[in-house]
């Protein structure tokens, strides 16, 4: 790319330079020195993801919250966020209880449930994202989200909520989720704009995991003292703030929106992610332990609360609040760290402790330790999975963003529903702790191998 600050102000550039020829030669040798280093800086933050124009600055510290738009945005997104964190922690008690010794079998299958619309259509979702107005595809998913809440709320109230129904509302819940996650992160994109996208990302890591704090004891209490249709009802009331406000903000789009074949679109995308060894492999490694324990092994936690801990539904709620605040201390580093480069060794290494973690916490009988497990393991995952979005989401043009975080999504959300018929399945063959811990040694043995085969994975980008 040739630079027009390069041309001399008074035109001679375009004339035969009265310079010396040796000194002419000199000044088009800087010139393409100049130049290819130019190019190559360009190459190198679209690949590592680097949305900085020098590397001067550092002071990447909760940036995007001196965006107002965004500000409002979190804000009423984490009230969001912690309704469902309420809800994922009722619905698994109540499934406890509806199911008995089937819990396990119908444990996986709510993760099945969620998990398979965005199979079917994370990718549509992406082209959703590049077609529409962002806005407007999220408050479609966020209304739906709020029917499946009030319904699941009017089922339980009315006393004949059963496993079936709570199936078939995941589902729902699911396909609302597959159809807004594109639009939702570019959204984000271009409310903050690319030189604070990285703290954007982190800030929306540390809302998500805080709701996991907060939500797990509020729901906790909330089943204790008043049931768990009360609880479901105070998560639906939870959408409310974040539909009025994308009702009333508009938010001008980074790129003209496309109007090209639907299956044209989504190999632009796919082709996109494949070109790029770097990120793909950084995909597969998240990809593992989605297939293998994903949220599959969250929803177990209820089991080895009351079976093997043998705590109730509130020392259930709290393990989950560890796993909440080691999330929410890596999401706060992310956002405060100076130094963004991180390896694709540190993220397979962060992915490789939290598997060691969940590994052990599958043996442990005591609840204090399971307890500082479950905080590693919330830690090690938000630096996986934070680091990977943000790298992915950098190095995606304007035009394209939408369709690659299709790819992104359907890669680490839509093999979820895998996990839930494998690990629910070997729990009941063999027992959870037993189905846990052999599914975490396979994460790890196949993290050991990607790192073997992938050698850019091994350098510091």
């Amino acid at each position: 790319m040739k630079r027009a600050a390069a041309r001399p102000a008074d035109g001679s550039y375009a004339t035969r330079s009265p310079v010396p020829p040796t000194a002419a030669v000199r000044q088009r040798v800087t010139y393409s020195l100049e130049d290819l280093a130019e190019q190559r800086a360009d190459a190198l933050e679209v690949e590592l993801g680097a949305g900085v124009d020098a590397p001067a600055p550092r002071r990447i510290q909760f940036d995007a919250l001196g965006v107002p738009v965004f500000r409002w945005y979190w804000i009423t997104s984490w009230i969001s966020s912690t309704g469902d964190g309420m809800e994922n922690v009722i619905r698994n008690v109540l499934v406890y209880q509806l199911a008995g010794t089937a819990a396990p079998f119908w444990l996986g299958m709510m993760v099945f449930a969620h998990w398979v619309p965005f199979t079917f259509f994370s990718l549509y979702g992406g082209v959703l994202a590049d077609r529409y107005d962002n806005r407007k595809v999220q408050i479609v998913a966020q209304l739906l989200l709020m029917a499946a809440a009030t319904t699941v709320a009017w089922a339980t109230l009315a006393g004949f909520v059963s496993t079936g129904w709570l199936f078939g509302l995941l589902l729902l819940h699911g396909f609302a989720g597959a159809i807004g996650g594109p639009a939702q992160q570019t959204l984000v994109h271009a409310m903050v704009g690319r030189s604070n996208l990285l703290s954007a990302v982190s800030l929306n890591s540390t809302a998500r995991q805080f709701s996991q704090v907060v939500g797990p004891a509020v729901a906790g209490l909330i089943v204790v003292l008043f049931g768990p249709g009360w609880g479901f009802l105070v998560n639906a009331a939870t959408f409310v703030p974040l539909l009025v406000f994308l009702a009333v903000v508009r938010v001008p789009p980074l790129a003209a929106q496309e109007s090209i074949p639907i299956r044209s679109s989504l190999r632009d995308g796919l082709r996109f992610v494949r070109a790029r060894s770097f990120i793909s492999s950084l995909i597969v490694v998240e990809m593992l332990g989605v297939i293998f324990l994903g949220h599959t092994f969250n929803s177990f936690v209820v089991l080895f609360a009351h079976d093997v801990l043998h705590v109730g539904d509130l020392g259930y709620a709290f393990l989950l609040v560890g796993s909440g605040i080691g999330a929410v201390g890596a999401a706060m580093y992310l956002a405060y760290a100076r130094d963004r480069t991180h390896s694709g060794r540190f993220v397979v290494g962060a992915a490789a402790v939290e598997m060691a973690a969940v590994l052990v916490f599958a043996f442990s009988t005591n609840y204090t330790l399971s307890f500082l497990l479950l905080l590693v393991v919330g830690a090690s995952a938000v630096l996986t999975q934070s680091l990977t979005n943000t790298k992915i989401q950098l190095s995606a043009p304007d035009a394209l963003r939408g369709r690659v975080m299709g790819a992104y999504t359907f890669g680490t959300q839509g093999m979820r529903v895998l996990n839930g018929p494998i690990l629910g399945g070997a729990a009941i063959l063999f027992g959870a702790p037993a189905a846990v811990a052999g599914a975490a040694a396979v994460v790890l043995a196949g993290l050991g191998l990607i790192l073997a085969r992938v050698p850019q994975l091994k350098q510091d980008r």
